[in-house]
C-alpha cells in the first residue's frame, strides 16, 4: 500500500477509535496504569531548524501543544528516577509519563524549559558534554545546515578541500554529497575543533552566508556549564549521554566516555547520574553490564513503545516525538492505543544524530 494511503488509513483508524471511546477507555484502564510512557525529544527550534531536520527539531508551537495535551488528558508527569521506582513497585499513578531530552541543546534552556516550567512538569536532559565545554556550533550539524541554507547554488570547492570540482546544492542528493565531502575532509585530516570552526567559516563565506550571525543565534550549540548549573538549581534532572556522543566498542573506552561525562556533570553541580540514553539510539547487549558496573540504573533507547515492569531496565523503549506526528497520533500514544497498531517504529537517527 502506498505511503499516502497508509497514513490516511491510520488517521481514519485513530479518528474512529477516539469517536467510539477507545481513547477514553484506555486512559482509565488498568493496562495503561501499569505502563509508563517515556517521551523523547531532541531540540526545540530557534530559527528554521525544524524545517531543515524535523527528525531532530520541533517548533515551539507544536511542543507547547504536546505539553497542553498531557495536561488536558490528565497525565501524571513524573521525574525519571521516581517513575522507574514506581514502575518496579507497580505503584504507577494513572497515565504516567516521563519527559526526556537528548543532547542538551541550548534551545532546551531558552525554548523548552519555560514551557515545562509553566506546566510544572519535571524533565530529564541526557547531556552530552564535549561541546558544553566549548560554546561553538556542532560541526556535524552546522555543515549540512549551511548547505541547506544555500540550496540552489553551485560553488567550486577547490578552496575548501583542495580538490578540483564543484558542489551542486540544487538537489538534496547534491547537498548530502557536499556535506559528506566536507565532513570527510575534516575527519581524514584530523582537524581540531578550532580548525573545524575555521572550515565552517570558509564554507559559509563561499556560500554567501553570514556565519557569525548564524553562530550567534546558537542554533547548534549545547547548554554551557553556567546554563546547565542554572537548570540543575531549577530542578531539571541532568543525566548521562556520553561525553563525545559516541559508543566505543572497547569497554575501557566506553567507561572513559561515561567518566568524562560524569566528571563534567559533577562540575556543574548535578547529583551523581544514574540514568543513561544511547547516542543515536544505537545499543548492544554487551553494554548492559558495563552500564550496571558504572552504577547506571536505567538506559533508554529509541525503540518505540510503552514501558512495563517486565522489561530490561537497560533497554527501555520511548516514543520519540517529531513534528511529523499528528496531535491525534500523539494522544493515541498517551492513552496507549498506538502501542497496538502496526508501523510504530521510531525513525532511527543514524548518522544524522552524530554530533562530533
Amino acid at each position: 500500500m502506498p505511503n499516502g494511503m497508509l497514513k490516511t488509513a491510520k488517521k481514519l483508524t485513530l479518528m474512529g477509535a477516539r469517536s467510539f471511546g477507545a481513547y477514553a477507555a484506555l486512559r482509565r484502564s488498568k493496562w495503561r496504569t501499569e505502563r509508563l510512557l517515556i517521551l523523547g525529544y531532541h531540540g526545540i527550534s530557534l530559527q528554521d531548524e525544524a524545517k531543515w531536520r524535523p527528525g531532530l527539531f520541533m517548533t515551539p508551537d507544536i511542543f507547547g501543544q504536546r505539553m497542553e495535551a498531557l495536561s488536558k488528558q490528565g497525565c501524571t508527569v513524573l521525574p525519571l528516577d521516581e517513575a522507574i521506582t514506581r514502575l518496579q513497585e507497580r505503584s504507577l499513578p494513572p497515565l504516567s509519563a516521563v519527559i526526556t531530552f537528548d543532547d542538551g541543546f541550548h534551545n532546551f534552556f531558552t525554548a523548552a524549559y519555560p514551557v515545562l516550567k509553566r506546566h510544572g512538569y519535571p524533565a530529564t536532559v541526557y547531556q552530552t558534554t564535549f561541546y558544553s565545554e566549548w560554546n561553538e556550533p556542532i560541526f556535524n550539524l552546522m555543515c549540512p545546515y549551511l548547505m541547506w541554507k544555500a540550496s540552489g547554488k553551485v560553488i567550486e570547492h577547490q578552496g575548501l578541500t583542495g580538490k578540483p570540482g564543484s558542489f551542486d546544492l540544487r538537489t538534496e542528493e547534491g547537498r548530502k554529497a557536499a556535506s559528506a565531502e566536507i565532513l570527510g575532509f575534516a575527519r581524514s585530516n584530523g582537524f581540531s575543533r578550532e580548525q573545524k570552526q575555521d572550515l565552517l567559516r570558509r564554507v559559509a563565506e563561499a556560500l554567501g552566508l553570514n556565519y557569525q550571525e548564524i553562530s550567534d543565534q546558537r542554533v547548534f550549540t549545547l547548554m554551557s556549564g553556567d546554563e546547565l548549573s542554572q537548570m540543575v538549581q531549577s530542578g531539571v534532572d541532568i543525566q548521562l549521554h556520553t561525553h563525545r556522543h559516541r559508543v566505543p566498542k572497547e569497554k575501557h573506552l566506553f567507561i572513559k566516555e561515561l567518566e568524562d561525562n560524569q566528571n563534567f556533570l559533577t562540575q556543574i553541580g548535578a547529583p551523581r547520574a544514574k540514568h543513561f540514553t544511547y547516542p543515536c539510539g544505537v545499543y548492544r547487549e554487551e553494554l548492559f553490564p558495563w552500564l550496571a558496573e558504572f552504577g547506571v540504573r536505567s538506559a533508554t533507547t529509541c525503540d518505540s513503545g510503552l514501558v512495563d515492569s517486565r522489561l530490561n531496565l537497560m533497554q527501555l523503549p520511548r516514543f520519540v516525538d517529531t513534528p511529523g506526528v499528528s496531535q491525534l497520533e500523539f494522544e493515541a500514544w498517551v492513552c496507549g492505543l498506538r502501542q497496538f497498531l502496526p508501523g510504530r517504529a521510531n525513525a532511527q537517527l543514524g548518522k544524522d544524530g552524530v554530533l562530533l
